[in-house]
């Protein structure tokens, strides 16, 4: 339900989720060179990206994990969405929460307000489905995405290495 109620409140402000597309994915994730280098580079091939697409985390419901393409009205890839229904940090199977894996956003939409307007639908969506928090992890050195999150709204619930990373793990209520 949370799928179907996200793909229609997305057509409604002229934006639609496409079947995934590992080249037109690959490019825009190699155009944001600023994550590609706190993320040491990741992906750097067509075969990152599908593990990106198609990996579900261990002890999740392949039903719950879901990677969307995200278009605009002139068929251009504006942004990718990865989420875990029902899983938040503390709790694996807690059925009230999101988890955001990613939310990548074309570098050429960077700053108009596209990323929030995304944001804000997916929380909408949860909202109808009776989710009552969006969790996700943030590398800490990545500056404008922490501003981003905090900007919607959420704050870091605590600090974690994931034997990679130092990332902020951020919580938002919804309700």
């Amino acid at each position: 339900m949370l799928l179907e109620d996200l793909k229609e409140k997305l057509k409604a402000i002229n934006l639609e989720i496409r079947e995934n597309n590992y080249e037109e994915i690959f490019a825009l994730y190699e155009g944001n060179e600023e994550f590609r280098k706190l993320s040491n580079e990741y992906p750097v091939t067509l075969e990152k990206v599908k593990e990106d697409v198609e990996d579900v985390p261990p002890f999740t419901d392949t039903r719950s994990k879901h990677y969307l393409s995200i278009y605009n009205l002139h068929n251009e890839l504006v942004a990718v969405v990865d989420f875990i229904d029902g899983y938040s940090f503390q709790d694996k199977n807690n059925k009230n929460a999101l988890w955001i894996g990613l939310l990548e956003i074309d570098k050429k939409r960077h700053n108009s307000g596209l990323g929030t307007l995304i944001f804000n639908t997916i929380a909408d969506a949860c909202r109808k489905n009776s989710k009552t928090m969006i969790q996700l992890g943030v590398i800490k050195e990545n500056h404008k995405a922490v501003k981003f999150w905090r900007k919607v709204g959420f704050d870091v619930l605590r600090e974690v290495n994931n034997g990679e990373f130092d990332l902020y793990v951020m919580e938002k209520s919804i309700g």
